[in-house]
């Protein structure tokens, strides 16, 4: 039995499938498949039933699932405790985040923590929302950066720290009518052609709940990233749903953000693991996270 093969085995219970596992690891199908089958001759026992599609846990998979996930956490903790004797040994803080942070000023204080903490190195790692919320099931982080998803963090045993309070805005030509409009109502947006963010992210969800809320058929006629939807909308092709910290700097000052009414609220936070909660200096991380939005703020 080998620390790679209990690896697979909970990476794809997490994930819910062989192809996400070999994704996940930059590996091989192949490889995933072989090494689970030498694992279950090993250990005697069938762990994933074979005749459905997706990966499903047999009774005995079921049974073994905790224990694999505790011996991987010990020897993660071994691997921990062994590079902490090397000489000039950096203790490690593994911080995730969406490709998001720039928008919000938060390499600054991740920066300024590094220089005052010289015996501290962060870890930063950039992935796009399924792959963060993969992550925050293996608990193999400190802290991801993310905006609040009530599907993926409401059941969460991790403690969600607010950092920055953002609001999703149609963004419009200057030359459309609307643009004079102080505030776009859920009517007006019925009959409006709109540009979102890709289906997997949280805005897209706030978005969708919102339209659901009120009965909405959004026509949607293209999706992207922020930048592609003011490209979309700079050249007039319809309007942007989009937040209005991700607008960063408009292009040429022709497009004007209208804030929606009822407002539509996207919260930024940290989710703090809970096994690092209480080291001091994941408490200090946060908290320079917190008073950078606070500066941003005034």
């Amino acid at each position: 039995m080998t620390e790679e093969q209990l690896k697979y085995f909970v990476t794809i219970v997490d994930t819910g499938s062989y192809m996400e596992t070999a994704l996940e690891l930059n590996i091989a199908q192949s490889s995933v498949s072989k090494q689970i089958q030498a694992l279950e001759r090993e250990l005697g026992v069938q762990l994933f039933n074979r005749q459905h599609r997706h990966a499903e846990l047999t009774d005995e998979g079921k049974q073994l699932l905790p224990q694999a996930r505790h011996t991987l956490g010990e020897i993660c903790h071994l691997k921990y405790m062994s590079q902490k004797l090397q000489p000039g040994y950096k203790y490690r803080i593994t911080v995730l985040t969406l490709p998001v942070m720039s928008y919000f000023g938060f390499y600054i204080p991740i920066s300024r923590f590094e220089l005052e903490n010289p015996s501290f190195l962060i870890n930063l790692k950039e992935l796009e929302e399924p792959q963060l919320f993969h992550k925050l099931l293996s608990n193999n982080f400190d802290i991801a950066l993310t905006y609040w998803d009530e599907q993926n963090l409401s059941n969460s045993k991790n403690i969600f720290v607010p950092l920055s309070t953002d609001e999703i805005v149609l963004a419009v030509h200057k030359d459309n009518p609307l643009a004079e409009s102080s505030h776009i109502t859920p009517e007006q947006l019925k009959g409006i052609s709109l540009m979102l963010m890709e289906t997997y992210t949280c805005i897209s969800g706030l978005c969708m709940a919102f339209f659901e809320a009120h009965h909405i058929v959004p026509d949607i006629i293209f999706r992207g990233r922020p930048d592609t939807i003011l490209g979309g909308v700079e050249a007039k092709l319809g309007a942007g749903l989009i937040t209005r910290k991700l607008s960063g700097n408009l292009p040429d000052n022709n497009i004007v953000l209208i804030p929606i009414s009822p407002s539509l609220p996207a919260i930024l936070g940290a989710v703090v693991n809970r096994h690092s909660e209480k080291n001091p200096r994941i408490k200090e991380l946060v908290n320079m996270l917190i008073d950078r939005n606070n500066e941003q703020s005034k």
